[in-house]
């Protein structure tokens, strides 16, 4: 072969490869470059229908549980177990003036139950229907006030709709933390139950379409006694 075709021959074969070579690398340089700066994205789970999907737990750290604010007072329309909480004012806002409940009478001491046996002090409320229609919707206000120191406590009940009175019945309402039948929660922090001072207790009774009705009573020193 001739020495100056050989060598022309050489440098094609020399600059072929050259091309492919860097032209394979530009493509992998390509390909690699594209998927480094594309911006992630996540894609939302889907779940086939009748399955599920696992979920993982939100962070809780720092939470707080959620507390009734004061001046509420959950009564007995709070879910089970809610505190019972003292009330600035009385949000009984019935203004009928039909006379048909009458306060039979009112006890915070020497209670006892149908039997006649001694039970625990609380407060407890004797109430007829002295009218001719169903009585419905009953609230209850209360208030304890320790003469000596001048400190007041103020609480509202309003009353399952299943406690009703008919016409000519009665019905006592009772409040304790007992869950016995027309017993009703109480906040046993409250100036009746850490209080040794005697109490001025102060009951007013409100129902559907009957005027409200209020009484007072006294409660000697000592705290209330708890029955044998």
């Amino acid at each position: 072969m001739n020495p100056t075709t050989h060598t022309r021959h050489t440098k094609r074969l020399r600059a072929a490869l050259l091309t492919a070579g860097l032209l394979a690398g530009a493509g992998a340089l390509a390909a690699c470059g594209g998927s480094s700066s594309s911006t992630p994205t996540t894609q939302a789970a889907t779940t086939p229908t009748g399955g599920s999907t696992a979920s993982t737990p939100a962070d809780t750290t720092g939470a707080t549980t959620a507390v009734p604010p004061a001046g509420t007072d959950a009564g007995t329309t709070a879910p089970a177990g809610g505190p019972v909480l003292p009330v600035a004012d009385n949000p009984i806002n019935n203004t009928s003036n039909v006379q048909a409940l009458k306060i039979d009478s009112a006890l915070v001491e020497n209670n006892v139950d149908s039997t006649g046996k001694a039970a625990s002090d609380h407060l407890e409320i004797a109430l007829t229907n002295t009218g001719t229609t169903e009585l419905t919707a009953f609230e209850v206000f209360y208030t304890f006030t320790d003469p000596t120191t001048n400190v007041t406590e103020n609480y509202y009940a309003k009353l399952p709709a299943d406690f009703t009175v008919p016409a000519g019945g009665q019905r006592t309402a009772h409040f304790d933390n007992t869950g016995a039948p027309d017993h009703f929660p109480v906040n046993e922090f409250s100036l009746y139950y850490t209080d040794t001072n005697a109490l001025d207790v102060t009951v007013t009774v409100g129902a559907t379409d009957a005027a409200v009705q209020t009484t007072t009573l006294h409660k000697d020193a000592g705290g209330p006694e708890t029955a044998d």
